[in-house]
This record gives structure tokens, sequence and C-alpha cells, in this order.
């Protein structure tokens, strides 16, 4: 670690914020951490640590010259042509999957190149990646849809080597897809979609999606980008610019739904790694969403929150340069410690903080 720019973020970040971050990794965004190996993206390839980013090697290459270049070149241009890594997932056969700029990238197990199996044809990518009890993978499409055109979900057999439609939400239904979501409580697969009015659902389907079962719908109480899964409920944060955000509960017997806590703003990013969980805000400019800060959110047993860090914009345009937000990993818990990458956020853009868990 660059222990002079440490120092330098500490004078910039505050003294008591810094005494709980134990380590920081420049430049590495952190992806996903399975089997003791971090996992982190840096100038459009994957790079991994087996002894907790004190070193890095190669993982593999994203077969995708033209991003990966303009990666290299500016991380302000890279940010403004979403030439971005933004998600992996490891399978139990090691096979590797990758959401990059409109492609899903595949490597097999002791590859070094990932390879683009789909062509994202609308939109720029899928929010994320999920994968079932039987290593199937899903993702729904999300994209502007501004004429509220068919939307699809995807799915793959054969560990992201090919892609066929599995479900077709109709026009006028939905704008898009937030999120496909695994609990392995009850082996459910679950969704949530948006934006506007009976567009914003939560839902399930016992059967791979042949059938859906919709168990919320209509209005922001129900627009979200991610469900947590505990034993006797669910919890989710709301993504709305229209209303003020919060925290829900909702339990599995009656689906009747309990707020936990307002929210600053947005929430884009959450995760639940055990017995923690945590949950991200957004620097989504509106007229509800005010706030110039992206604050962290963490519980030990998804009915108590309270706020662990805060982190202000950058100076570049939300709109061109992205929103100021905190990005969560898979396997964010790890090793009584947080992971957490900030993205164009002042000070911490590109950049992950490991948190020290009390």
């Amino acid at each position: 670690m660059n222990w002079l720019r440490v120092n330098i973020l500490q004078g910039k970040i505050g003294k008591l914020i810094m005494s709980k971050i134990k380590n920081i990794f420049f430049n590495y965004c952190v992806l996903n951490i399975h089997n003791n190996v971090i996992y982190a993206t840096k100038n459009y390839n994957i790079y991994k640590s087996l002894d907790k980013g004190r070193t890095w090697e190669l993982d593999g290459n994203i077969k995708d010259p033209i991003n990966s270049l303009i990666s290299t070149i500016s991380r302000l241009l890279a940010r403004l042509l979403r030439a971005e890594i933004s998600e992996l997932i490891i399978l139990e056969n090691e096979h590797r999957i990758a959401i990059g700029k409109k492609g899903i990238f595949v490597a097999g197990p002791n590859q070094k190149i990932y390879r683009k199996t789909f062509t994202i044809l609308r939109g720029s990518r899928p929010l994320e990646l999920c994968v079932d009890g039987n290593g199937f993978i899903y993702f729904g499409e999300y994209f502007s849809n501004s004429a509220r055109d068919e939307v699809s979900i995807f799915k793959s057999t054969d560990s992201g080597l090919s892609w066929n439609v599995c479900y077709t939400f109709s026009k006028k239904s939905i704008r898009h897809v937030h999120g496909i979501f695994y609990d392995k409580y009850e082996d459910l697969l679950w969704f949530a979609t948006g934006d506007l009015g009976d567009e914003c659902i939560i839902g399930n389907t016992k059967d791979g999606f042949n059938n859906i079962n919709i168990v919320k719908k209509g209005g922001q109480k129900y627009r979200t980008v991610k469900l947590l899964f505990y034993k006797d409920f669910i919890v989710y944060g709301t993504d709305s610019e229209y209303e003020k955000n919060y925290i829900y509960r909702f339990d599995r017997k009656d689906y009747k739904e309990h707020c936990l806590k307002e929210m600053q703003s947005s929430i884009f990013s959450a995760i639940k790694v055990g017995n923690f969980a945590a949950m991200t805000t957004v620097v989504e400019p509106s007229s509800v969403n005010l706030d110039q800060y992206v604050h962290v959110w963490l519980s030990v047993n998804g009915l108590e929150w309270k706020e662990i860090l805060q982190y202000k914009k950058d100076i570049f345009h939300p709109k061109y340069f992205q929103y100021g937000k905190i990005k969560l990993p898979r396997g964010a818990f790890y090793n009584n410690e947080l992971y957490c990458t900030g993205h164009a956020l002042k000070k911490i853009d590109n950049t992950t903080l490991i948190y020290k868990l009390d």
C-alpha cells in the first residue's frame, strides 16, 4: 500500500473514519472474494490476490480491445464511455463470468482469456448476474426503454457459454429488470423490476421463469435493485428519485412489509454474507435526493442498521461521468472486514477500502 497516499487521504476524510480503514487498494476495484482469493478489475483486466491484497497476479484479460484501450488511456474517459468491468461470478466448476461493456465474458478453468459469449444489444450492461441452486445463470435486460418495449430475461445452463431467453415481459408492463436473486432458504428465484407505477414489481419463480408469482407491485415502495434473504423475512432498500427512500422488510409467512429505516437517497448496492449485511446509497440528484454524500449502512441481523462510512461525490458531472456510489463486491464481508469500492467519489474513485468490523 502507498502509505504517502494513505496519509493524504486520511487528512481529507478524517481520522475517525480512517481509524477503521485497515487497508486501501488504489486502482483495484474488488469484484469478488471467493475461496480466500480476492478478484479485482484494473484497466479492464481481472487480477487476483492470494495474500489479502499484498500482491496481485493476472487472472485473465478481457478480450475486448477497444474498451480495454479506453480504460488504459484515461479513467475519466472510461467513466464517460462506461468502459468498465462491473461484475464477476465464479462457479463451482471454476468458470469465471464477467460483465463488461456491451457483453458477457467467460473464462474456463485456468484460462487467461475472458471471451465474449453474449453481445448486449440494448443498454450497456445488466446490473448483475444470478446463479441458482443448479448452477444456472440468469440476467435481465436493463436499458432506457422509453418506448416500453418487451424486456427479456436470459438464462445459461452451460456455465455462460450460451444464452437463451427464458422469459419475456410484455410491452408496456415494465421498463427494465433491476435484478434476479437466488433465495437459498426456499430454493426460489426472485426478481425486481422498475421504474414507474405498476412497473415496480417484486416477484419470484419456482421453475426457472416458466411461471412467475408477483408478490409486490405498484409504486416506488416496491422499486428496488437488491433483495437480502433471511430465514423468516426478506429485506430491501428502495431506489427512487421521486420519493424518500427506505429500508423495508417483508415477512415470508404473509408478505406483510415493515419500514425499518429512512435513507438519505436511493440504494444501489447491497450484500449479505452470513450474519452481516450492508447497503450503500448513491448520489443521484433529484428533487428528493439532495445529498452529495454516499452512505454505507451495516446490519448484523437485517433489522437494525447503523451508518459506518460516508464519502462525497467528486466534481465531475453525474450524468456524463456517473453517479457517486460505493460498490459492494460478492463476498464483501471477509476476514471480519468489509470490502467496498469508491466510484465517482472524491479521493476514492476507483479505489477499494477495507473497513475493519467491530
